[in-house]
């Protein structure tokens, strides 16, 4: 891989950005408010972030090309396709990040034929596309989430999940879907993170946690910087597979509960612990009425109100994975 199109610059986005060209990859972002066409040197100093999870043979090698290694920002816009062909073009993978707001509504009008879109791109070119992927289509599930399970959404953004993951697996595109858990890390952003916006964030500001969900049960959890990472190995492993593999891989993750991360969150800081305050489930059913995210939140609770275990299989151990108290770390 020597050359990438990221589209999206959130949490997700911004961290495979920051290990491809720490690995000497070239980047472009595309979004659609980006500058067109402005290069940014990445970082390679102390902090930067070094290619996920690489071996120590190869890490001077990456050193010297992540020197010459630049994001360049183009603005596009994901769903027109002439825009993403000219910003897909020469790139070896397309990694797609970009999303729409928690809203099933909104999902179901723009995510299926922006996928489309974004597919046909990668299919003309010939190039693979990855897609991160949450545990939404498996949520009713009675036991752990593995590469092998069925689909069990329990409400509309599950039967989306769904059919997007369907849909990838029957488009002539080769491409990759990335499950991952509740996301935590250095580039978490509180309205994605449950975790940072309900424990982490609360907590280093003197307040107790309170999270619209059971503290007791384990949870899945994936820390950003390995979510990026799989999805990167995920492209490498499908740049010479025949046109038309779709594979559905499980990121690095592990299993804590809510209140095992409140309490490292108060052991970490030096602060007295308190036992987060866990919401019944009637409570976000009635702020649901008003707010749209917290009615979206009800919708999926066998997930926060049940064991919600993801089982990572030889694609995630082969990675490796970071400790979840090392992705709160990065959060405080």
């Amino acid at each position: 891989m020597k050359s990438a199109l990221v589209i999206g610059y959130g949490q997700i986005g911004s961290e495979i950005a920051s290990q491809l060209t720490a690995a000497g990859v070239h980047v472009a972002v595309a979004t659609r408010s980006a500058p067109a066409a402005v290069p940014v040197t990445a970082a390679t100093g102390p902090g930067s972030a070094e290619p996920a999870h690489a071996d120590t043979a190869n890490r001077a090698d990456h050193a010297d090309r992540a020197d010459h290694a630049t994001i360049a920002r183009v603005r596009a816009d994901a769903s027109d396709p002439a825009q993403l062909l000219e910003a897909a073009a020469g790139c070896d993978v397309i990694f797609a990040c970009v999303h729409a707001p928690y809203d099933s509504r909104v999902w179901a009008q723009v995510l299926p034929q922006l996928e489309k879109t974004i597919m046909d791109v990668a299919a003309e070119l010939g190039i693979p596309v990855i897609f991160p992927e949450s545990v939404y289509a498996f949520a009713g599930l009675p036991s752990p989430v593995t590469e092998s399970s069925p689909f069990a959404p329990v409400e509309e953004k599950g039967r989306i999940r769904q059919q997007l993951m369907e849909a990838r697996l029957e488009h002539p595109a080769t491409s990759a879907s990335v499950v991952a858990g509740d996301l935590l890390g250095r580039s978490a952003q509180p309205m994605s993170s449950v975790v940072k916006m309900c424990i982490t964030d609360p907590i280093s500001k003197g307040r107790r946690a309170i999270v619209p969900a059971r503290s007791d049960v384990a949870h899945g959890i994936t820390v950003i910087e390995d979510l990026a990472a799989a999805m990167i190995r995920a492209g490498q492993l499908l740049e010479d597979v025949p046109a038309g593999t779709h594979r559905l891989l499980i990121a690095p993750s592990s299993n804590p509960t809510l209140a095992e991360i409140a309490k490292f969150t108060h052991e970490h800081l030096g602060t007295k612990p308190r036992a987060p305050l866990s919401l019944p489930r009637w409570t976000t059913r009635v702020a649901g009425i008003v707010e749209r995210s917290m009615y979206e939140l009800n919708q999926l609770a066998p997930i926060w109100y049940s064991t919600c275990v993801i089982e990572s299989g030889a694609f995630a151990e082969d990675l490796g994975a970071t400790d979840w108290r090392e992705g709160v770390k990065q959060m405080l």
